[in-house]
């Protein structure tokens, strides 16, 4: 019977074995008769048993020292033992069996019911102490089994998450790629004189609708690197006064084509630590979500107050309003409010949850408040608000873009041919010569040929790839080697850690905004002048 519990009996008398095994028969029991040491060992060794009666008096090995060898085994030290004995024991035996292991005494000729109760005792012990083993090896193994599937979940997402980061990269490579001669032309036609007033109100118009377009891309790259921890902060101190001011500029043709009113109350001497860039970003998201949900005609309100030790910014608009059961999923990741009858393009939902982790890795917050639907909004961005004794003077306004001073021998490879046309047009309107190869060995040969002052180089090119183009330049002309800017549509840290190890000195993000890259050919001159 596969549930009967063992019992043990030693005793080097067959008759003694043979009385104690008919006292023991039960199903639920299965008998062990040993008449020696050794015997009783491998029996042990073979069986796993529940108790054992042992006789005391032996040949050879008696039963105390037995017990003593039994216990001293890791394995067996835990077992039960009785002792039998056809003799009166004095006190001081009595203690050595119990020093040798013994849980009980029975004197011989042994009263079966007694025997049978104490062994069931054990017998019940055992059972017990059996299946909670079984029920603990049973929870190990759902333990190592749940364990293993949450690690293959957990490498499930990681894999998932750096497909989803590659994807958004590639997407917005493939995206910025068209983007860039769209950037370039329209940035070239801004700054010309408009035939008529339509033609620069189609101009203007496009060119906001391509600003919006680049930051979709950017925010969609944001959501990858904030989630994953990756976003670096570039900190100084700002006037923030100033870039609130900023941020309010950039509103106005916005404002402008939809007749909104934008009124601000700025407290001028607020400065906080934080990254230009990215409290731009913030406050740019907030203004134009304004500017969407708000009707023609409307008012917007900017606020920059200091409150205690906290530089607070305020967007307060008059438009749609957020219903309060609403109120805590706008900062959500792709997460769009609903509101009723709104003809507003509802957007990827990505602006307010990125501008709520930037603040937060500020040591701010972003946060919202709405009296319900048609009530408009308001959003606060608060900062930690430095002292006053530390802020910043104003710093004085930009210059107006102006033409760059010198004239350079320029190299430009791009594969992209629409981009290149419009980029050397551009170029040579500035009045630099161009040279344009569309892919890297062809442009190899030209920068050899040519010997440039700049080299505007693509990354993904046909032949040999931008960073390859880059290392054979400086290994071929050396310290006469010109000045290499990468221009290309990848911008994820490792890219821009890519071209910094092949010896690109600048790594700019297609589309190109033509101020900064006249920044660029700017350096490029005022080296070569000091030169």
């Amino acid at each position: 019977m596969d549930d009967a519990i063992s019992i043990l009996i030693v005793d080097d008398e067959q008759r003694n074995l043979d009385a104690l095994e008919a006292v023991l028969t039960d199903p639920s029991y299965r008998v062990l008769k040993a008449t020696d040491a050794d015997e009783a060992l491998r029996l042990l060794l073979d069986n796993d048993v529940a108790a054992i009666v042992l006789d005391i008096k032996m040949p050879g090995v008696s039963g105390f020292e037995l017990a003593r060898l039994i216990k001293g085994t890791k394995r067996f030290r835990e077992i039960p033992i009785v002792f039998l004995t056809a003799y009166m024991m004095e006190d001081q035996d009595v203690l050595a069996g119990y020093g040798a292991g013994a849980v009980d005494y029975l004197t011989k000729p042994v009263h079966p019911q007694v025997l049978r109760h104490k062994l069931s005792v054990f017998a019940e012990l055992f059972r017990k102490t059996r299946a909670l083993a079984e029920l603990n090896a049973t929870l190990e193994t759902r333990v190592s089994e749940r364990t293993a599937e949450l690690e293959r979940s957990e490498a499930a997402l990681r894999r998932a998450a750096e497909q989803k980061d590659a994807f958004l990269a590639t997407l917005a490579h493939e995206l910025r790629n068209p983007l860039a001669p769209l950037r370039t032309g329209l940035d070239y036609l801004v700054h010309q004189p408009a035939p008529t007033p339509a033609i620069g109100r189609v101009v203007g118009t496009m060119n906001r609708q391509l600003d919006h377009m680049v930051r979709l891309i950017d925010d969609l790259l944001d959501v990858a690197r904030v989630s994953r921890g990756l976003l670096e902060l570039k900190r100084e101190r700002l006037d923030l006064s100033a870039v609130v001011r900023e941020a309010i500029g950039d509103l106005h043709p916005v404002a402008q084509s939809r007749s909104l009113v934008i009124t601000s109350s700025i407290d001028e001497r607020v400065a906080v630590d934080a990254d230009r860039t990215r409290i731009r970003q913030i406050l740019g998201n907030l203004l134009d979500n304004a500017a969407k949900f708000s009707p023609a005609g409307g008012t917007i309100r900017v606020e920059l107050v200091r409150e205690r030790d906290r530089a607070i910014v305020r967007v307060t608009d008059e438009g749609l309003g957020i219903p309060d059961d609403q109120l805590d999923r706008v900062f959500e990741m792709f997460t769009r409010v609903e509101r009723r009858a709104s003809t507003s393009p509802a957007g990827l939902g990505l602006g307010l949850a990125i501008g709520r982790q930037l603040a937060e890795m500020h040591g701010g917050s972003l946060t919202v408040q709405s009296r319900g639907p048609d009530q408009g909004a308001t959003f606060a961005l608060a900062l930690p608000a430095l002292p006053h004794e530390t802020a910043p003077s104003v710093a004085p306004p930009a210059a107006a873009p102006r033409q760059s001073a010198g004239r350079l021998r320029v190299v430009l490879i791009e594969d992209n041919v629409d981009a290149a046309e419009v980029l050397a047009l551009w170029l040579e309107d500035l009045g630099h010569t161009v040279s344009v190869a569309n892919d890297g060995l062809e442009g190899l040969e030209l920068v050899q040929s040519v010997r440039p002052a700049l080299v505007l180089c693509d990354i993904g090119l046909p032949g040999i790839d931008g960073v390859e183009v880059c290392r054979r330049v400086k290994a071929q002309i050396g310290d006469g080697a010109p000045a290499m800017v990468a221009l290309t549509g990848w911008g994820m840290p490792t890219d821009r850690e890519r071209t910094k190890q092949a010896g690109f000195q600048d790594h700019l993000v297609k589309p190109v905004a033509l101020d900064k890259l006249r920044e660029v050919l700017d350096r490029v001159v005022a080296a070569r002048e000091s030169a």
